[in-house]
């Protein structure tokens, strides 16, 4: 995988050529960028795998550009930049499936550590907006357990791992389950498992999850897809997530 590709819907045409700009030194490939989904014309290919859709605050065609975009790409992840906290669109983003809503006011490295997050499966929304979303709609997030992936302090390097482990850890990164692993390595799922356990006791972490994010900031390819819900507070270098859910 030689990176992400993602299209970039932005009405301004400074912020999307920035934007452009910024992602073109990381993992993520734009393969297309205009004003609105209604823009969007003729076949893309490679079909995005991501979709980072800005809007204003008055901007009341967010719902309408979701749910084109939804039509148009089912399978790509959708991130939604915002000018400023709105929690009309933090719930209509929640309930449409996007997979983060985060300010346009974020850092680089935190966006682009935000979306590599996504690409990994998670659904990234500040914490804060979360709170505030439940108290002014009256609506029910129910916390069900906290994932830390705070990067744990490592003093060793990927120099550690063997080939194969490195294999492993790739398929990993792309969001591959053990069956998948196996079937592509050409080995035992049993194997695929004897190797993740060392893996994860190499680079001291504690999951599937952490080791990816782990290769993630160390390892090429960028990532790709991991299943997995949650929310984060997306200020600064560190990234608490908390498994939510979010009753109709």
């Amino acid at each position: 995988m030689s990176g992400v590709p993602t299209i970039l819907i932005e009405h301004s045409t400074l912020f999307r050529e920035g934007l452009g700009k910024l992602l073109a030194r990381t993992g993520f490939i734009v393969t297309a960028t205009v004003a609105s989904a209604d823009e969007i014309d003729g076949e893309i290919s490679p079909e995005p795998e991501l979709m980072i859709l800005g809007t204003g605050e008055s901007d009341s065609g967010l719902e309408k550009n979701i749910r084109r975009l939804r039509e148009r790409f089912p399978n790509s992840r959708l991130v939604v930049l915002a000018d400023q906290y709105n929690s009309d669109q933090v719930h209509t983003a929640f309930r449409m499936s996007a997979r983060g809503y985060l300010m346009k006011t974020i850092n680089c490295s935190t966006l682009i550590k935000s979306l590599e997050l996504v690409m990994l499966g998670e659904s990234i929304f500040p914490s804060a907006i979360l709170t505030r979303m439940a108290d002014e709609h009256g609506l029910d997030i129910e916390i069900e357990d906290e994932i830390a992936v705070e990067e744990p302090p490592i003093l060793h390097s990927s120099r550690s791992l063997s080939a194969r482990e490195m294999q492993i850890l790739q398929c990993l990164v792309r969001g591959q389950s053990n069956k998948m692993i196996a079937r592509n390595l050409d080995i035992v799922e049993a194997t695929v498992k004897v190797h993740i356990k060392a893996i994860l006791r190499k680079i001291h972490v504690q999951n599937r999850t952490q080791a990816a994010i782990w290769a993630v900031n160390r390892l090429d390819p960028p990532p790709a897809i991991l299943d997995g819900h949650s929310a984060m507070d997306a200020h600064g270098s560190a990234f608490k997530l908390t498994r939510v859910h979010m009753a109709p």
